[in-house]
C-alpha cells in the first residue's frame, strides 16, 4: 500500500471515529437517562483542573461525596433535567446544578446549569469554548474517557 493511500485509510477512520462520538452525544440527558445511570451508583471522575473525586447516589436522595481534601454527605435532586447537589453543612463543600452529556459509552461530562448562554435551556450540547467542570464514568464499568485533562 503506497504512503498516500495509507494516510487516506487512516484519515477515513479518524472521520467516522469522529462521527460517532458526535452520534453518541447526542443532546443533554434527560431526567430520565441521568435516573437510570446515575442512582444507585457511584461515579469516579475529575474536574477540569485534573482533580479525582468520587460521589455515591443512594436511591433515596442522599449522596456521599470524596475528593482528596474533603469528603462528606448530601442530597441530589433534579430540577426537569438538570441534576443537582448539595451538601450538608460542615463539611465544606457547595453544591451545584448541572447538565450532562453522555460522551461515550461509560464516560459523562458534567457542565454547571444556569450560566444563561444560548445553550444552556436550547436542549443542545454546550459551545465549543464552553469546557465540562468535571467528567466522570462509573465505578461498575471500565471508564471509557479517553481525554486527560488539559489544565
Amino acid at each position: 500500500m503506497s504512503q498516500l493511500a495509507r494516510l487516506i485509510a487512516i484519515a477515513l477512520v479518524a472521520c467516522v471515529g469522529a462521527d460517532a462520538a458526535r452520534a453518541d452525544r447526542g443532546g443533554w440527558m434527560t431526567e430520565s437517562a441521568m435516573r437510570t445511570a446515575f442512582i444507585g451508583k457511584t461515579l469516579d471522575g475529575h474536574y477540569a483542573d485534573g482533580m479525582p473525586w468520587t460521589e455515591t447516589y443512594a436511591p433515596n436522595g442522599r449522596l456521599d461525596y470524596r475528593d482528596q481534601r474533603r469528603a462528606g454527605p448530601g442530597d441530589w435532586h433534579f430540577r426537569d433535567n438538570v441534576f443537582c447537589t448539595f451538601y450538608d453543612p460542615g463539611y465544606g463543600l457547595n453544591g451545584g446544578c448541572f447538565r450532562a452529556l453522555r460522551t461515550s459509552a461509560n464516560c459523562y461530562e458534567f457542565y454547571l446549569a444556569g450560566l444563561g448562554g444560548p445553550d444552556d435551556e436550547a436542549g443542545e450540547p454546550p459551545a465549543p469554548l464552553r469546557r465540562w467542570v468535571a467528567r466522570a464514568a462509573l465505578r461498575d464499568a471500565p471508564s471509557t474517557c479517553q481525554e486527560q485533562p488539559s489544565v
